[in-house]
């Protein structure tokens, strides 16, 4: 009796995950955005279809969407900004990047099929204008769509944000979001980069410096040129021969700070000029 007296109403939530801090000049940006569906997804429980043929759901300029659609992921972001890809990473990987349809004049919708209740992690990449220090900007709002089963206008179900602030300090910017770490096998330098902010942060420089030094090492293996750049910048602030940790302290706490507040859901007044720029 429980199983038949269960909920089929689908509930969905996007959650986001990326460091929004980005150097002087900084023009990339990396978020995991994780959408989890409950109560059904767009399946009304029943099992979801087996992997779609190489290529996925196609999705015809012009064409409306419909139930057929399945799940809707839709990208909005300001002028000046564009989508670089969009990576399901998980639990399968699929490149959307080329199913994008235009939804309006900065605005793109990516099928991703039917749902049950489940999770799925999505790689996002954005290039943003540089607007200068000290600037913040709403980069990109990721919307979750849920089409009708009548054709009429989807309905959005799940919203996330993704923020971008300039900043001159570089041991804010260097951090690596874990989950964004995750999937750009980077998870080694994020640890790393961390255990050295930490031990910055509680004043054992000589700690700071070895980790930070690592993790230099560590981002020039990977190709990683502009981090180790910043990490270069960080260890000439964290010095053992006189104990001081200046910016790398000071960051590594911002930086948690910002992990929790930085998306949030109230507007900022930067979001809502932005927002003039996104209107379907």
């Amino acid at each position: 009796m429980a199983n038949l007296a269960k909920s089929r109403v689908p509930r969905f939530t996007a959650e986001v995950h990326h460091n929004p801090f980005l150097p002087e000049g900084g023009r990339g940006l990396h978020a995991v955005v994780t959408v989890t569906a409950t109560g059904g997804g767009s399946t009304g429980g029943r099992p979801v279809p087996g992997p779609r043929p190489e290529g996925g759901v196609p999705v015809a300029g012009g064409a409306a969407l419909g139930p057929e659609t399945g799940v809707v992921l839709r990208v909005r972001t300001p002028l000046g900004a564009e989508v670089g890809f969009l990576r399901q990473v998980a639990p399968t990987t699929e490149d959307l990047t080329g199913h994008r349809r235009a939804s309006g004049p900065r605005s793109g919708d990516y099928p991703t099929g039917p749902w049950g209740d489940e999770s799925r992690d999505y790689h996002l990449f954005l290039r943003v204008p540089d607007p200068g220090l000290g600037r913040e900007m709403l980069a990109a709002r990721l919307s979750v769509l849920l089409p009708t089963p009548d054709g009429t206008a989807p309905r959005v179900v799940a919203q996330g944000l993704v923020r971008a602030v300039w900043t001159d300090d570089p041991a804010a910017a260097v951090r690596i979001d874990l989950h964004v770490a995750h999937h750009t096998g980077r998870s080694e330098l994020a640890q790393v980069i961390q255990r050295g902010l930490d031990a910055a942060k509680w004043g054992d420089a000589v700690r700071a410096v070895c980790e930070l030094r690592r993790a230099t090492g560590l981002a020039a293996d990977l190709g990683s040129g502009d981090t180790a750049k910043l990490l270069a910048k960080v260890v000439g602030d964290a010095d053992p021969a006189t104990g001081t940790v200046r910016q790398a302290a000071k960051a590594a706490e911002a930086g948690r700070e910002s992990s929790r507040t930085a998306l949030g859901p109230h507007p900022t007044p930067g979001e809502n000029a932005m927002n003039e720029h996104v209107q379907n």
